[in-house]
């Protein structure tokens, strides 16, 4: 009789195991086929798009330039005789900054004059005579030919002179000179450079998106570097119409206070404040391929959906949106390392 049992109970302890083993499979399976399931759908986190109120401010960083500066040229050709002006002097417009020699002109000068008046002479005799056969009409024109020719020597030779007297053509003062008593000077070779530091000018670089805010006349303040404890106000002077390679746009200020601890070259920093807009704003972080060519992620009936978008950056972690999203639409924000366009999604 117990040789009768014991195979039974064998037979039911397999059996029990069997049966364990099976269902412990059965439940892998599903818990294997809920997991793939669930790793099908990427996790995100989501923004609401919708409109909300900023301020527009930024701050830019450029250089003091000098409102004029030029480099004097001679017109003239002679031996400097005088110098007036020197490096550092100031000059106002039309103050004398050298002489060159001047003898052999007024010499020829002289002459010329001379010869002016003789034929003025000669034709005041001629038209006299004008009528008569006496002069021809040819003697008549040829006499007037020669008057004109005369007094037009004459004014030639007074410029020539005038040029001699080299004058300040601007305001300014003298940041370089390149002549001194002796120095043989020929048209072109250059005098002086001249600099108006007064009224001093900034000019800073500003993007695409800032230049379309800047308007002729807008008020800026302005940080000098090496004045850190002092402000000063500005005015926008000038914006320009082009940018360059890097859509860089130059914006020039005018201070409207004179300051003489401001010299041309300082650094300077000027800070644009506009009144609060209403606009969408993006997190940055929510961009897929950066900001040139600019693409998002939005929730639409469970899936991730890939849309391009138009921007202006505005601060350093939000953009503005400009176009490509409507307002109550679902902008994924996160868990975008693995998401791809058309992808099931789970909102978190």
């Amino acid at each position: 009789m117990k040789k009768i049992i014991t195979p039974i109970v064998l037979v039911i302890i397999a059996a029990s195991i069997g049966f364990t083993l099976f269902k412990n499979k059965q439940e892998m399976e599903v818990k294997a086929e809920q997991a793939m399931k669930t790793s099908e759908s990427i996790p995100v986190r989501t923004q609401k798009i919708s409109k909300s109120s900023y301020k527009v401010s930024f701050t830019s960083n450029g250089k003091f330039v000098p409102s004029q500066e030029l480099t004097l040229k001679s017109e003239a050709s002679g031996k400097v005789v005088k110098v007036y002006r020197g490096k550092g002097a100031y000059v106002k417009k039309g103050d004398v900054i050298a002489k060159l020699d001047d003898e052999l002109l007024q010499s020829e000068l002289f002459i010329a004059q001379v010869k002016l008046r003789q034929s003025k002479k000669d034709l005041a005799r001629y038209e006299n005579l004008a009528g008569t056969e006496a002069i021809t009409e040819k003697q008549l024109e040829e006499i007037r030919n020669a008057a004109k020719m005369n007094e037009s020597q004459v004014k030639m030779i007074k410029k020539r002179l005038a040029n001699t007297v080299i004058t300040a053509p601007i305001s300014g003062y003298i940041n370089e000179d390149y002549n001194e008593i002796g120095t043989l000077m020929s048209p072109g070779m250059k005098v002086v450079d001249i600099v108006n530091v007064h009224p001093a000018k900034l000019v800073v670089k500003v993007s695409e998106s800032e230049i379309a805010r800047i308007q002729t006349g807008d008020e800026v303040e302005v940080k000098v570097g090496v004045l850190p404890e002092k402000e000063f106000k500005g005015k926008v002077s000038f914006t320009s119409a082009k940018g360059d390679g890097s859509l860089r746009y130059e914006v020039e200020i005018d201070l409207e206070e004179k300051s003489d601890e401001i010299k041309p070259g300082m650094f300077a920093y000027a800070s644009f404040d506009y009144p609060s807009r209403e606009a969408i704003l993006i997190d940055r972080k929510a961009l897929v391929n950066g900001v040139k060519n600019p693409e998002v992620y939005v929730l639409e009936d469970g899936k991730a959906v890939l849309k391009p978008v138009k921007l202006a950056p505005m601060g350093e972690d939000k953009l503005v949106l400009l176009d490509g999203l409507k307002e109550g639409e679902k902008l994924v924000t996160s868990g975008l390392i693995n998401l791809r366009d058309g992808m099931p999604v789970t909102e978190l």
